[in-house]
């Protein structure tokens, strides 16, 4: 047994003074990123999709002052740095439903992402003075066929 252990010390000890060769070799890569740029719009009310939220008149006939809208928010959030404009189809229009003129307008009219959510509203004025049309004490434009607009972003 002693011999066995001697045996095995000695063969441990002989691997042990051997010369260790090790060697490497490396090289280099790059890492390239292809991205995409991209801008959304979302209401303040949802997490995602292109929604604004309702621009709502509140009018009376023949009222004396103008009416001004209340709701229209929505947010903008683009790839940073990149650059866009918001429009508005048709900002100018007499409802078909009711018979009573408005104008829409923009917040502000560009901007430049910035990676977050960026507020902007869609405002609107009722002129003074209006009639409307209306067979009952209230009415809405539920029926009118040119009450959907449409806000588009170019980036």
């Amino acid at each position: 047994m002693k011999k066995l252990i001697l045996v095995i010390a000695l063969g441990l000890a002989a691997i042990a003074t051997l010369p260790v060769y090790a060697a490497t070799a490396a090289g280099t890569f790059n890492v390239v990123i292809n991205l995409t740029s991209k801008c959304e719009i979302n209401s303040t009310n949802a997490a995602t999709g292109a929604v604004i939220n309702d621009v709502v008149f509140n009018y009376t006939s023949f009222q004396t002052t103008a009416a001004t809208s209340t709701g229209g928010g929505f947010n903008v959030r683009c790839t940073n740095s990149l650059p866009y404009t918001l429009a508005l189809s048709n900002s100018g229009v007499t409802d078909d439903a009711v018979n009573l003129a408005y104008t829409l307008a923009l917040s502000a009219a560009s901007g430049t992402g910035n990676g977050t959510d960026q507020a902007f509203t869609v405002t609107g004025t009722m002129a003074a003075g209006q009639a409307g049309t209306c067979a009952a004490a209230t009415c809405t434009n539920t029926a009118a066929t040119n009450k959907v607009k449409t806000l588009t972003i170019t980036y």
